[in-house]
């Protein structure tokens, strides 16, 4: 997928209402589509998100900077 087919795929899944199964389906397919280990979950959570010492309330990332996280993440190569 394209960037801008990701971003519209991640717009679905936050602005989504309705069936449960329908956001899981768009869920799996952003995940199958990007690198990054975590996908979707940056878009709730931070890298490293600790619910004891980190305030999720300061957390507000765009839709295009989790896409663009994903995207540019390289796995480390041992």
């Amino acid at each position: 997928m394209t960037r801008n087919e990701l971003i519209e795929l991640g717009q679905k899944i936050v602005e989504v209402k309705g069936r449960e199964s329908k956001l899981d389906e768009l869920e799996q397919l952003f995940n199958r589509n990007v690198p990054h280990p975590e996908g979707l979950n940056l878009f709730f959570y931070p890298e490293n998100y600790n619910a004891r010492r980190d305030d999720l309330s300061k957390y507000t990332p765009t839709i295009e900077e989790m896409v663009d996280k994903c995207l540019s993440y390289t796995p480390i190569q041992l």
